[in-house]
Formats: structure tokens, sequence, C-alpha cells
């Protein structure tokens, strides 16, 4: 479960163009709260963390799916831990 976890929220992986460059290589997440009534979902990049993997090998991470794997370079969010940069 993920902090801030509500009912009909998602969490969703991605890659972007910054993965392996600024960010961790695996994947980042972020937390989408339910749609609105109109069916939209408000993506904040500013709010994508790192999963645990990002800070040691003994961790293990998801791949996010093809269509998470972004061409663009998404510069908000966290970026590559200190030690492991």
């Amino acid at each position: 479960m993920f902090p801030g976890h509500e009912p009909g929220s998602l969490p969703a992986l991605f890659t972007d163009a910054t993965s392996g460059v600024t960010t961790y290589p695996a994947n980042r997440s972020l937390l989408l709260a339910a749609p609105a009534s109109d069916g939209t979902v408000v993506l904040d990049f500013n709010r994508a963390v790192n999963l645990p993997c990002a800070y040691t090998d003994l961790a293990t991470c998801p791949l996010p799916p093809a269509e998470n794997r972004l061409p663009v370079a998404m510069q908000a969010g966290e970026k590559i831990p200190r030690e492991r940069g």
C-alpha cells in the first residue's frame, strides 16, 4: 500500500527520457487519484517517487508496462538517490 492511498486511487509505474540519467533507471511511481466524475485523471509528476529498489540492491521492483514508458523527459519528482548516483 502506498502512503496516502485512497479508495479508487491507483499507483502507476513509469519511465521517461530522464530514466537512468537523472532519475532511477527502472521506474518511478505516481499515485493517481480516483477519476473525477467526468472520467478525467490529473497526473502531477511533481509527486513522482522512487520505489525501494532505488535505494538498495536488496529490494525488487516491478517494471512499468510498455505503455508507461514515456518518450519525453519528466523533470519533476524524485531523482536518483544520492547514495546511488
